[in-house]
């Protein structure tokens, strides 16, 4: 398995020296390696009935970075059921809620215990009748400031929704209202006063009767990013054209990607 991942490494950084590969491939392997390993090991204590310190162990193995997400949600589902068994309902289900957003596909194994089965759909009925937002790709260009989203939300729960935007990516955020029909909400970033070109970050945010947030897409903390260029979406601008081809790559990468603040 080793050499193929040096060769995939090295076909990935081309100009990189061999021995740097090497070394990062071996790296990545003993990062590999103890993962595994952690995770054996809290499986085995769950086998012997030793729950308080497989959850050790399974805390140590998710601790560790950028492993398969499969992999990753089995481990929490199977965290989960420990929780259970420890009468912690509250953290059982939060875990077997981790594992269902990570990979809806994720099962317990088909000669687990009744209680775990059960534990794990009634979170995937909770997440099925959880309300969800998802912001919808560009399409009128006449309106750079049009903001669209759609909610799927089952059970009515939501009551408004909010287009909350920045002119900085820290905020202070304010809040627009947002017009929806059927599952369809639209909502403008209001633009600075005479000002022709600005850029915004936002976030779309679903509200219940009560004030409380039930959806969102992104997040204060990972806002979206636009830029308007004399009152046109940027690529209508004539500037992003005069670079070719290129320039227009370059500059999606800029404007729509989401932004973290912290970075």
């Amino acid at each position: 398995m080793l050499p193929l991942t040096i060769l995939a490494l090295a076909t990935a950084f081309p100009g990189v020296p061999s021995r740097a590969v090497t070394d990062l491939a071996l790296a990545q392997a003993s990062v590999s390696g103890a993962a595994q390993a952690d995770l054996a090991r809290a499986r085995e204590l769950s086998e012997a009935l030793r729950y308080e310190e497989a959850v050790v162990e399974y805390q140590r193995y998710l601790g560790h970075p950028d492993r398969p997400s499969a992999e990753r949600a089995q481990a929490l589902l199977e965290f989960g059921f420990i929780h259970l068994l420890l009468d912690d309902p509250v953290n059982a289900e939060q875990r077997t809620t981790e594992a269902l957003e990570l990979d809806s596909w994720v099962r317990p194994p088909a000669d687990a215990p009744q209680k775990q089965k059960d534990l794990v759909e009634r979170v995937r009925a909770a997440l099925a009748a959880r309300p969800r937002l998802e912001v919808l790709p560009r399409e009128n260009a006449s309106r750079p400031q049009l903001v669209r989203a759609t909610l799927k939300d089952p059970r009515g729960r939501a009551s408004e929704v909010l287009l909350r935007h920045a002119p900085a990516p820290g905020g202070p955020y304010r809040a627009t209202p947002m017009v929806c029909e059927q599952d369809t909400c639209e909502g403008e970033l209001p633009s600075p006063t005479r000002v022709a070109t600005f850029t915004a970050w936002y976030f779309v945010e679903a509200l219940d009767a009560q004030g409380n947030t039930v959806a969102r897409a992104a997040n204060p903390l990972a806002p979206l990013q636009l830029s308007v260029i004399e009152r046109k979406p940027w690529y209508e601008s004539p500037w992003v054209y005069a670079g070719g081809a290129a320039l227009v790559v370059g500059a999606a990468s800029v404007f729509f990607i989401a932004s973290d603040p912290r970075k």
